[in-house]
């Protein structure tokens, strides 16, 4: 249950952190996603955008998750122009602090948030 070790609890959350223990038990595979050395934020979202399960204050994932649904919507509709048959099974989105990937589903999405590391360096070679 590292998803709620991570929780950051505060009043307002409590209906959220209910509910994110109760479909963590059922849905092992948000652990997996947080075992990743990189990713800092999972959010699942229902269809409206609201946040159902997240590992961040309800404020921060709600933001998230109501902008990647209106994304996710303008992609789909994108997709669909040029492709009727096609339709959107990931989208990505880099910026130099970090990278966004959206997995939107009819009912839900789940939103994954990897912060860019420091990176080290090169060493010099002789």
């Amino acid at each position: 249950m590292k998803i709620m070790q991570k929780l950051l609890k505060d009043d307002r959350d409590t209906f959220l952190v209910h509910t994110t223990a109760l479909m963590n038990e059922r849905n092992p595979i948000v652990d997996r996603i947080m075992d990743g050395d990189s990713v800092d934020t999972v959010i699942m979202a229902n269809k409206e955008g609201s946040p159902i399960l997240t590992n961040i204050n309800l404020s921060v994932s709600t933001r998230y998750a109501t902008r990647m649904q209106r994304l996710g919507t303008m992609i789909h509709h994108l997709i669909m122009e040029l492709d009727p048959f096609d339709e959107p099974l990931v989208f990505r989105l880099k910026s130099s602090k970090e990278e966004v990937m959206v997995a939107p589903h009819r009912e839900f999405s789940i939103i994954v948030v990897q912060r860019e590391k420091a990176k080290k360096p090169a060493e010099r070679t002789k």
